[in-house]
C-alpha cells in the first residue's frame, strides 16, 4: 500500500469516527432535550394537584400551568379517586 492510501485510509477512519462521534452526541443531546421536557411536564402536573389541592379556581391554574382544561379536569378527577 502506497503512503498517499496509507494516509486516505487514515482520513477516512478519522472523518467517519468525528461523524459517529457527532451522532453520538447529537442523540445525547436529543435524550437529555427530552427527560427535561419530561421533568417540566411532571412538574406541572405535581403543581396542578396541588393548586386543585388549594382549591384554586381552573382558570388560574390554567395561567400559571399552561395545561388544558381538558389535562386539567383529568388530574382532578384522578385527585378525587385516591
Amino acid at each position: 500500500m502506497s503512503h498517499y492510501q496509507k494516509e486516505f485510509d487514515q482520513e477516512i477512519k478519522n472523518w467517519e469516527g468525528g461523524t459517529m462521534i457527532t451522532y453520538e452526541d447529537e442523540l445525547k443531546q436529543e435524550a437529555r432535550e427530552e427527560g427535561r421536557k419530561e421533568g417540566r411536564q411532571e412538574e406541572k402536573i405535581e403543581i396542578t394537584r396541588n393548586l386543585i389541592k388549594l382549591g384554586i379556581p381552573l382558570d388560574s391554574i390554567k395561567k400559571a400551568t399552561g395545561l388544558s382544561e381538558k389535562k386539567i379536569l383529568e388530574i382532578k378527577e384522578k385527585l378525587e379517586k385516591e
